[in-house]
């Protein structure tokens, strides 16, 4: 008995394509494609993705890598370390020629030296004007100095001790002369106050006899007449006198003007020395400062890289930079540049994740890292434009290779991924539909 498919074979082709009933592996195929897209706007509905901002940059040394820079125009003298040295903090990297700083350096210790010697044989004289200028006085300073120098004090403190003992003595002389005139006058005055005293007594004997009528009368007027004289000549000496005492007293008062002006001048000298000496000091540790500051020392322990100078005499110009110093066991973290349309949605804290050039990160993989700070101000990069500086904290400094940890190093361009949020995946289909309706709405 033949069954349905085997009479159908019989028919004409028309017939037989007609009488075949449609094959169920079509709508099975159908309805499994519908169920995909339906499954798959599901997912698109429902499913969320991460939404990433990437920013370029490198791998930097926690701390940074430290610049040693020259201070100032000069010419190396020494050259202490090689690229790739290991040196320790503090450690002398490169000593600039200190020649100029030697040279003030001893030009500021000659003034010192003199303001020295100056102040020396100044305060020796003070003390001899203290003490009073007539009275003996050492010949010499005690020995303090280079015999050159000892000699020189020696020779300035005699100098002025002689030139300031003439001029005293003139007024010393002209008093000494005033009080032996004093003198004179008051031997003459208190003679002839002598000499009046019996002439007065021989006037009265002879007034009384002349009142008895004895003796004779030109006598009596005689003796009258020197009495008169007498009496005259000791108020004239007396005013002589007071003069002379007045004289004294101007003389006095010239030599305590001269010896104060003398005092005062060498005070004033003394004082400006030592303000001179304190400036001359001051320069002193400046140039000690300075001097120190030509030799260039590692500012960290770590390794010396990026040596711009080989050669003993080579020129450097005010803060040219001479070398790195990689800081030694420090951890490494990741300086990036975020651009200005992507700074908004970046946050401290936030998870990252960070690409090395170096290594494929499809075969290596990738380092997570976390946002530790974004910079308050826009820098100009030459490239991207306006962009903000960000360091992500990585948390591993190395990537397995072959079964080994290579240790990523400073320098190494990197391209960091920051999740910023998630978003669903109809978003991604949306966005561009819904920007296009947006502006084609606001279009004239």
């Amino acid at each position: 008995m033949l069954g349905a498919d085997d009479t159908r074979q019989f028919l004409p082709a028309a017939l037989e394509v007609q009488e075949t009933p449609p094959s169920p592996l079509g709508r099975c195929l159908l309805w499994l494609l519908l169920a995909l897209f339906a499954i798959g706007i599901a997912w698109a509905c429902l499913g969320q993705v991460d939404i990433v901002v990437t920013a370029p940059g490198r791998i930097v040394p926690t701390g940074q890598v430290k610049r040693v820079q020259a201070p100032e125009l000069g010419s190396v003298a020494a050259l202490l370390v090689l690229e790739g040295d290991e040196v320790s903090a503090g450690q002398p990297l490169v000593r600039l020629d200190p020649a100029y700083v030697e040279a003030d350096s001893r030009n500021v210790r000659e003034q010192l030296n003199d303001i020295a010697v100056q102040s020396a044989w100044r305060r020796a004289l003070e003390h001899w004007l203290a003490d009073g200028w007539d009275r003996a006085a050492p010949e010499q300073l005690p020995r303090r100095f280079a015999a050159a120098d000892q000699m020189a004090a020696d020779a300035l403190y005699a100098r002025h001790r002689q030139e300031i003992t003439a001029r005293m003595q003139v007024h010393s002389r002209e008093l000494a002369a005033n009080r032996a005139e004093q003198a004179t006058l008051r031997a003459e005055r208190e003679g002839i106050q002598a000499t009046l005293q019996v002439l007065v007594q021989r006037v009265s004997a002879y007034k009384t006899l002349q009142d008895r009528q004895y003796g004779a009368r030109v006598q009596y007027l005689e003796m009258l007449q020197q009495q008169t004289e007498l009496e005259r000549t000791i108020p004239v000496l007396q005013s002589r006198e007071g003069a002379l005492v007045e004289t004294a007293a101007a003389i006095d008062a010239r030599m305590r003007a001269t010896l104060g002006e003398i005092r005062k001048a060498n005070l004033l000298a003394l004082a400006q020395l030592d303000s001179e000496r304190i400036g001359l000091r001051q320069s002193a540790r400046k140039l000690a400062r300075h001097r120190q500051q030509l030799e260039l020392v590692a500012p960290v322990a770590g390794t010396v890289q990026e040596l711009a100078v080989h050669t003993v005499g080579a020129v450097v110009s005010p803060a040219q930079e001479l070398m790195k110093v990689v800081p030694a066991d420090a951890g490494m973290e990741v300086e990036a540049l975020l651009q200005n349309k992507d700074v908004g949605f970046v946050r401290e804290g936030q998870s990252a994740q960070v690409k090395i050039d170096t290594f494929n990160f499809t075969k290596y993989g990738l380092i997570d890292a976390k946002v530790l700070d974004i910079s308050n101000d826009a820098v100009e990069d030459p490239r991207l434009g306006w962009v903000f500086r960000i360091r992500l904290l990585l948390d591993k400094d190395w990537v397995a290779v072959e079964g080994k940890r290579i240790r990523v190093s400073p320098g190494m361009a990197i391209t960091a991924e920051v999740k910023t949020g998630r978003r669903r995946l109809i978003e991604f289909f949306l966005s561009p539909l819904l920007r296009y309706q947006q502006e084609s709405v606001r279009e004239r």
